[in-house]
């Protein structure tokens, strides 16, 4: 059990590190207008296997299903392929 003046100071202490190392903050919202979060949502609504759309992608079966589950991200290239074959037509906000 800390003393008191030993519970001051590790309470200084780990306010100190707090400040110099803040918790990350996520730089985007988790809104389902992210474009990986769209793409996802086409690839469950297409109604093709995971096969298909992975043999039409050139990428592994494998990696298609961790992009979905969130257990990998995929390359911009293989996001342009996934959309080119679900026939998905890409615009911009401002």
């Amino acid at each position: 059990m800390l003393t008191p003046d030993e519970a001051a100071a590790d309470e200084a202490v780990r306010r100190q590190v707090a400040d110099e190392f803040p918790p990350a903050q996520r730089a985007y919202s988790t809104s389902s207008s992210l474009f990986s979060e769209v793409l996802k949502k086409s690839i469950r609504e297409s109604g093709r296997s995971l096969s298909e759309l992975a043999t039409a992608v050139g990428i592994s079966e494998n990696l298609l299903d961790l992009f979905l589950t969130g257990g990998r991200d995929i390359h911009m290239k293989t996001a342009d392929r996934l959309a080119a074959v679900l026939a998905l037509e890409v615009t911009a906000r401002r």
